[in-house]
């Protein structure tokens, strides 16, 4: 999540924005589905077993997505 907040703020982006879509399954183990986005550049998915992991994978696949755009 640093990194892409780094790599925003490095290109004079918009912060990155968290939004949780869905949340499912049973209390003992939920899966939580975030989606993030730079402005209207780009947004990236990911699920994961907490918000926090969710968020964290969503960022990389975003980050991912930018940087191999820049190259």
């Amino acid at each position: 999540k640093a990194a892409l907040q780094e790599w925003a703020l490095a290109r004079k982006r918009r912060p990155p924005e968290y939004e949780i879509v869905s949340r499912e399954g049973p209390d003992h183990a939920p899966r939580f589905r975030v989606v993030v986005s730079v402005g209207k550049l780009a947004r990236a998915e990911a699920e994961g077993a907490s918000k926090q992991a969710a968020e964290k994978a969503a960022a990389a696949a975003l980050l991912a997505e930018l940087e191999g755009q820049e190259k």
